[in-house]
């Protein structure tokens, strides 16, 4: 008797055999159920998130000026003082207090009135390429920037909308989600925009009622023949770019109906992606089936991306991952971003708490004797982020700055 018999022999005789319903009733009950209590666990008061809070040290980096000018800009512009959070210690500013300071001294590029706001799309065909933490995350960073941002979950998932605070399912109906203007019941996207604890990023959430939208654009398809399927979300979204200096969509990990309308909806197209000989053969195949699918679209060759990138994430220090970095580079050449998220146990257990790397502080051992991340971890992790940020900004300002020199 081998030791596989041995094995086969002890199992005991159980029916494993389930229904649909009993997936429904028992399977995901249970991980709903599971879910629940870590989120009760994670977020306090149920469930909401808390933003995050700086120093003058923060605020000043951001702004960038030397912290010693703090004292007179708070006099000159009758800016936030901060607060003390005990004897001795450093004042913190909310976020509320540094995004003040930001739209006082920024000399960004602004948004001028009968400019638009532009859509900047993460995407990828595969699941688990950092794709929601990383849209989340820039939309996070480029509110630092002094900009109103709206962030769109268009994955079933709803990941994003758990990030953002907000429990899928238990807490998100199909109404408030794409649906609606998927169905044809709304005509545009302000019925499903609700505010998040992070101040001047508003979302469109998403939950497991939104995968019925890969039925629903089939169903007009059927009943006109020349419906735009490709253009709903760009039509429901058009009217909040007047409101919006920018729009952040996070895409489900397949090339759908609503990731095309997605993509065809954007302005940029950022594609997050690990160093994995698989995760490389697969973006390989989504620029390839997009640009099929896109190109027979009508109108197809007047559309126009303000700039499409590559951005590595979970990146290694491996060989095999080196190697595959430079296949990447090699393939998109300057379309890939120059600097790449680490793969970082810190990072995973950001995400098992529901937060990104900037809900995180960056203390040895914060005042509740919690140990966290380092400072130097937390650099690590967030110097990309916060590059690839600006670098969107910086892209989209050039636009707007063209946009103005046509008009004027």
């Amino acid at each position: 008797m081998t030791v596989n018999d041995l094995l086969i022999s002890k199992v005991p005789e159980i029916d494993q055999s389930m229904s649909i319903a009993d997936i429904r009733d028992d399977i995901a009950a249970r991980a709903l159920n599971m879910l629940e209590l870590v989120r009760a666990t994670m977020l306090e008061p149920y469930p909401r998130k808390h933003p995050p809070t700086f120093t003058a040290a923060n605020i000043a980096a951001m702004c960038g000026f030397d912290k010693q000018r703090m004292k007179y800009l708070t006099t000159k512009h009758n800016l936030p003082i901060g607060t003390q959070t005990g004897a001795g210690r450093a004042k913190v500013f909310s976020l509320e207090e540094a995004l003040t300071w930001i739209k006082a001294t920024t000399n960004r590029t602004q948004r001028t009135e009968g400019v638009r706001g532009r859509v900047v799309a993460f995407a990828n065909f595969k699941g688990g390429v950092a794709k929601t933490s990383t849209s989340v995350s820039v939309a996070q960073r480029l509110t630092l920037f002094g900009r109103k941002v709206l962030l769109i979950d268009a994955d079933p998932q709803g990941s994003a909308t758990q990030l953002c605070g907000y429990a899928p399912d238990a807490e998100i109906t199909d109404a408030d989600t794409l649906l609606p203007l998927i169905y044809g019941d709304e005509a545009d996207l302000r019925y499903a925009v609700r505010e998040t604890y992070w101040k001047n990023l508003d979302l469109i959430p998403a939950c497991n009622a939104l995968q019925d939208s890969e039925y629903a654009i089939p169903s007009h398809i059927l009943g006109d023949t020349r419906f735009e399927f490709w253009n709903i979300i760009k039509y429901g979204l058009d009217p909040l770019l007047e409101e919006y200096d920018m729009v952040v969509i996070d895409t489900p990990p397949a090339l759908s109906y609503l990731t095309t309308n997605v993509l065809m909806a954007a302005d940029a197209i950022i594609m997050p992606l690990p160093p994995e000989a698989l995760d490389f053969a697969s973006s390989t195949q989504f620029w390839q089936m997009f640009s099929e699918v896109a190109g027979r679209l009508p109108r197809a060759e007047n559309k126009r991306y303000d700039f499409v990138n590559i951005f590595m994430t979970k990146v290694r220090p491996f060989d095999a991952s080196k190697g595959v970095q430079g296949w990447i580079r090699k393939a998109y050449g300057d379309r890939v971003f120059p600097l790449h998220v680490p793969d970082s146990k810190v990072q995973h257990a950001a995400l098992g708490a529901l937060s990104t790397i900037y809900d995180q502080k960056r203390l040895d051992v914060d005042t509740d004797g919690e140990t966290r991340m380092t400072g130097e971890q937390y650099e690590r992790l967030k110097a990309p982020l916060d590059a690839l940020s600006e670098f969107i900004d910086d892209q989209f300002s050039r636009v707007w700055s063209k946009q103005l020199e046509v008009e004027t």
